[in-house]
């Protein structure tokens, strides 16, 4: 299916969930399932064209987003709602986890109240929360809202479900989700529950011991690979995690296949390509994505790795490695190059507001369609022209495969600064 296809599929689908009761949450169910494919760029374009209705953006001081339309009735007007990384920074930690992986929004309905009144009610219900705020004044309401995320109060706010006493398999996932946080990193354990979601309700509230293996091929043989994969690891996972407990004696996983997906081959950007790239980026209206893009080029980073922990600290580069299975902790300590310092102003943030995929579409007008993720392969491939390929590894956050470059080496913080110096990245000519 062509970007067409999906766009107008898209457009059909939510036009129909448009009329339907509770459509509201249904579409916004599907638009978050959409980020996979069609951007929140392309999204908004539908939107103002008129192929999807939904009432205008609220006018004023908050800032809002029309990347998930909604209608509910005709006594209420219904959008979105994004919060700055500013104000949601007091909030308990383990929800602001789940609300920064939704996109910083929460839903604002406009009701009406009375004959001629009306209020702002900003309402948040996913990953157990049910958080609801409202006021006549819409600044009122978000600061309620902001109010009741905090760490003494987000408490009363998280919904406890009553077992059915059937084992159904969405009471198991529950389970089997709980005990996987900690374990993988939070934008896994965020996927699992989206992926759950997708499933039919049929199955999700069927008890976990009538479920069969022709049951779950089923639905595999219905979605591509990619999806494939995510969906037969979540079901494995739920089943293992079943008869471990207990629960039922055997997975009927197990007599599916797994089948891992093709990966798109990544590849370094030619010295041409890095130049034009370069070039381009000094264009005003890439401000904001400027000192993001650098810090890619000059230190092979994962664009997931350049958030507000990453930081300088002398002459180095310190940020998160976030390809640590199990949950565990450690830092990257990449020098900075000399070229770099002439380039990134180390007294603004290196990150970006820019929503991922954003991101992502500003980073292939800057690639010339290649993606972000090719910085990382281009910068591998400039320092082993320089330098040893295990001293690489290390910058990029890889483990060496041998046991003495895992567990006994340790090189100074001098020797790596010299190493660093000795790479020359390609830079546009000066006059």
């Amino acid at each position: 299916m062509n970007r067409q296809e999906k766009q107008r599929n898209l457009t059909e689908l939510l036009q129909l969930l448009a009329t339907t009761p509770s459509g509201d949450k249904y579409m916004q169910f599907v638009l978050q399932l959409a980020e996979e494919s069609i951007t929140v760029e392309t999204l908004q374009n539908l939107i103002r064209s008129g192929n999807v209705n939904t009432p205008p953006a609220y006018n004023g001081d908050i800032d809002t987003t029309e990347n998930s339309p909604c209608i509910i009735d005709e006594s209420a007007e219904s959008n979105i709602i994004t919060f700055t990384k500013n104000e949601v920074k007091r909030m308990d930690k383990t929800f602001k986890k789940h609300f920064i992986l939704n996109g910083y929004i929460a839903h604002v309905i406009k009701r009406k109240s009375g004959k001629n009144g009306f209020y702002y009610e900003i309402r948040y219900r996913r990953n157990g929360y049910n958080i609801r705020a409202a006021s006549v004044d819409i600044n009122e309401a978000k600061r309620i809202f902001l109010e009741k995320t905090l760490p003494e109060n987000i408490g009363k706010y998280l919904i406890e479900k009553q077992k059915s006493g059937f084992n159904l398999l969405e009471e198991i996932f529950e389970e089997w989700h709980a005990y996987k946080k900690g374990t993988v990193v939070d934008k896994e354990h965020m996927r699992f529950r989206v992926n759950f979601m997708g499933l039919p309700e049929e199955i999700r509230k069927k008890p976990i011991t009538q479920i069969r293996t022709i049951d779950i091929d089923a639905i595999l043989k219905e979605v591509k690979p990619r999806k494939y994969e995510e969906l037969r690891t979540l079901f494995n996972g739920i089943f293992k995690y079943a008869v471990a407990s207990g629960i039922i004696q055997h997975n009927p996983v197990a007599l599916i296949k797994f089948k891992r997906a093709e990966r798109q081959s990544r590849e370094s950007l030619s010295n041409g390509e890095i130049i034009a790239f370069l070039e381009r980026i000094k264009e005003p209206k890439y401000d904001n994505i400027r000192q993001f893009a650098y810090i890619l080029y000059f230190f092979g980073l994962r664009p997931c790795e350049i958030d507000e922990e990453t930081h300088r600290e002398g002459d180095f580069l310190i940020t998160r490695n976030r390809k640590r299975k199990n949950g565990k902790i450690e830092y990257k300590k990449i020098p900075i190059p000399t070229q770099a310092q002439e380039l990134i102003d180390w007294d603004k943030p290196l990150t970006t507001d820019l929503h991922r995929l954003k991101i992502n579409d500003i980073m292939k007008e800057l690639l010339a369609e290649k993606t972000a993720y090719c910085l990382r392969h281009t910068f591998a491939t400039i320092c082993q022209q320089y330098v040893r390929p295990d001293i690489v590894d290390i910058w990029m956050g890889d483990s060496p495969d041998r046991l003495v470059g895992k567990v006994y080496t340790h090189f100074p913080d001098d020797f790596m600064y010299e190493q660093m110096q000795m790479v020359k990245f390609p830079l546009p000519q000066t006059a």
